[in-house]
């Protein structure tokens, strides 16, 4: 572990998921990849809503369980102790699960499958850059906590 008290000198995650927001728009805009006829569009546009809304909820139960903890929520500073109540009894990363729905329910409500394209890719990157920094960070500060 460095020195520094944090899992990441950069807020990685919410860079990585809004390049890939970006170039999700950017390849739509060059050629679009529509994921359905436009006139079966009902059922996606609700799905979309509906992902949307469930990513937004997770973040935001995420973000108030670190509130209530009293510790940070960008890796760029100190973790003060291991959220494991509330929706962390669930999954352990519900911030990155949240924009991944997200993500995925703004491509599904606008009928452009290059948003499916760039998660993958984007998941994988927070893997590498985030979320296996910052299990190493909190084993290392907290141990098997």
């Amino acid at each position: 572990m460095s020195t520094r008290d944090a899992s990441s000198p950069f807020p990685w995650p919410p860079v990585i998921f809004a390049a890939a927001f970006a170039l999700a728009i950017l390849a739509g805009w060059k050629e679009p990849l529509p994921i359905v006829p436009e006139a079966a569009r009902g059922v996606l546009h609700l799905a979309g809503i509906l992902a949307i809304l469930s990513g937004v909820g997770l973040a935001l139960a995420a973000e108030w369980g670190f509130m209530m903890a009293g510790t940070a929520t960008l890796p760029t500073r100190p973790t003060k102790m291991i959220v494991s109540d509330g929706i962390y009894r669930y999954t352990r990363n519900p911030m990155y699960l949240g924009l991944s729905l997200t993500v995925a329910g703004v491509g599904l409500l606008a009928n452009s499958g290059w948003f499916l394209v760039v998660l993958p890719f984007a998941v994988i990157a927070v893997t590498k850059l985030a979320i296996e920094r910052e299990e190493r960070y909190l084993e290392g500060k907290f141990g098997s906590d």
